[in-house]
């Protein structure tokens, strides 16, 4: 321990930095018969403090009087008692250095300190919040603005989306969010998903989804299936493409994709007509119902693999099977009832150019014949057939104007072939694309429905109407102004079916 020398008498004691060390001060006030001792070590640091009543240190003291600093004194504090009030108001809003742990529930506060050095008590429940360990409540203007590319990674936990409005009514919401292979979300009109969705599926699924598209109206036919007639009733099989016929009847919506139903023709007589000893079966791979018509059922067969003769369909469904059908007739070539030396196409507009049963118009020119469906062709059933030799093309700007061929009555209904575009493209009339310029047509009624049937570069188009007015119909072709090139038409013949 140091040793203290020199004792200094003084009526006060002076500032720490003016202090002697090593050395004892003895501080009386002027006039008073008493003193106190302070030691001041090497460090200058008081050792000994004189005490009142044993537990305050004297210069601690309200009655003493050991102020002498300027700056203390300027503000208002002379004695000890002043600075003694000062000091304790301070020292009550001062924290003890903790020396316990606790938690956010017994301890609930904290203290908060803003950019003006004030201070604050916040809840300590807070500290430490984030998206990851807490059940937040987002306020007014809350959200989260990505600065850079973020990762959720969910470690094979669930990750829930909870609670979110039922928009299945509203059409704006028309996007679907999607996924690639690193994670990545986006969004997406859904188009791809859906239609490479049937990609996914084995056959046994693609049955059950097939099923599920019906219409809650409708269910598959239970009882005998009936053909009452074949639209085409004809088949030329010189033709090296598949070729469509349509059964038109009662029971044919059938379940196409089960292995209960099944088309199978069945050739009775060769094409003289002798009837065979043993009928020839042939089994129909692929076949189609057609929900709007349930009453129609549609196969395609490329009829050239065929030998030609008279055929029948027979269909089975639930076990039951059509007794019988009308005959099909296959064959190179048809056999119509000619529509010969027509000397009645009436030119309505232009110019036209008739040679036989055989039209080709001008620009700017529409013809048309007398009534050559009557009302008893229609309610018989029929079928007409004509050819169309489409030449028409844009020339520059001048673009090919509208252009029709087929049928129609007084009602002004009309089934056949239209213009496409400024092109000369074309296809069945309200119907599908046509993608080559030389075609036949067959349109046909029966029972309530007209066909419309097209037989494009190996393809053959139907269209189906339900409407059909019982009005005499005539033949009709008109070609608007603009572009070059022909427009021709060939009608065939008329079949009736009864």
């Amino acid at each position: 321990m140091p040793i203290i020398g020199k004792i200094i008498r003084v009526s006060e004691l002076p500032p720490i930095g003016e202090r002697e060390k090593n050395a004892i001060y003895q501080v009386a006030a002027t006039g008073s018969p008493s003193y106190t001792d302070y030691a001041v070590d090497e460090n200058g640091d008081l050792k000994t403090h004189a005490v009142v009543d044993g537990t305050i240190p004297l210069e601690l003291s309200d009655n003493h009087v050991s102020i002498s600093n300027a700056d203390l004194v300027a503000e208002g504090m002379a004695s000890q008692a002043q600075y003694n009030v000062k000091t304790k108001e301070k020292l009550a809003k001062k924290l003890e250095i903790p020396l316990t742990d606790g938690n956010a529930q017994d301890y609930p506060k904290i203290i908060g300190l803003n950019d003006n050095g004030n201070v604050a008590k916040l809840p300590a429940g807070d500290l430490g919040k984030n998206i990851a360990n807490s059940s937040l409540t987002t306020v007014s203007g809350a959200g989260l603005t990505l600065g850079a590319n973020w990762t959720l990674n969910a470690s094979g936990f669930y990750y829930s989306v909870t609670g979110l409005s039922d928009k299945s009514a509203d059409t704006t919401f028309n996007r679907m969010m999607v996924q690639n292979s690193s994670g990545q979300l986006s969004w997406s009109n859904g188009k791809n998903m859906i239609s490479n969705y049937p990609l996914l599926l084995n056959d046994a699924e693609k049955t059950a989804w097939r099923n599920h598209m019906k219409l809650s109206t409708e269910n598959y036919a239970t009882g005998t299936p009936r053909i009452d007639v074949l639209l085409l009733p004809f088949i030329d099989n010189s033709k090296n493409f598949i070729q469509y016929t349509t059964l038109v009847g009662l029971n044919l919506f059938v379940d196409n994709v089960s292995s209960n139903a099944y088309i199978k023709v069945r050739r009775v007589r060769d094409v003289n007509g002798i009837n065979l000893a043993v009928p020839e079966e042939y089994s129909v791979d692929n076949f189609t119902v057609m929900q709007n018509f349930p009453n129609n059922l549609n196969f395609g067969i490329n009829w050239s693999t065929k030998p030609q003769g008279y055929y029948k369909v027979f269909v089975t469904h639930n076990g039951l099977t059509n007794p019988s059908s009308p005959e099909l007739i296959v064959k190179a070539g048809l056999t119509y009832s000619k529509f010969t030396g027509i000397a009645n196409w009436t030119s309505i507009t232009g110019s036209s150019t008739i040679t036989d049963t055989s039209i080709s118009i001008a620009q700017g020119s529409s013809a048309q014949t007398d009534n050559l469906i009557s009302i008893s062709d229609i309610n018989a059933g029929f079928m007409v057939s004509f050819t169309v030799n489409n030449g028409l093309s844009n020339y520059g700007a001048n673009f090919v104007g509208p252009f029709y061929g087929g049928i129609r009555g007084d009602d002004g209904a009309f089934y056949g072939f239209s213009n496409y575009g400024g092109d000369g493209g074309w296809m069945i009339y309200q119907g599908n694309f046509l993608p080559v310029r030389n075609e036949t047509f067959h349109i046909a009624y029966y029972n309530g429905i007209v066909y419309v049937i097209a037989e494009s570069n190996g393809v053959t188009y139907q269209q189906f109407h339900s409407t059909f007015n019982l009005q005499p119909k005539r033949f009709y072709l008109s070609r608007g102004s603009g572009g070059q090139g022909s427009l021709t038409m060939n009608i065939l013949g008329k079949i009736l079916f009864s």
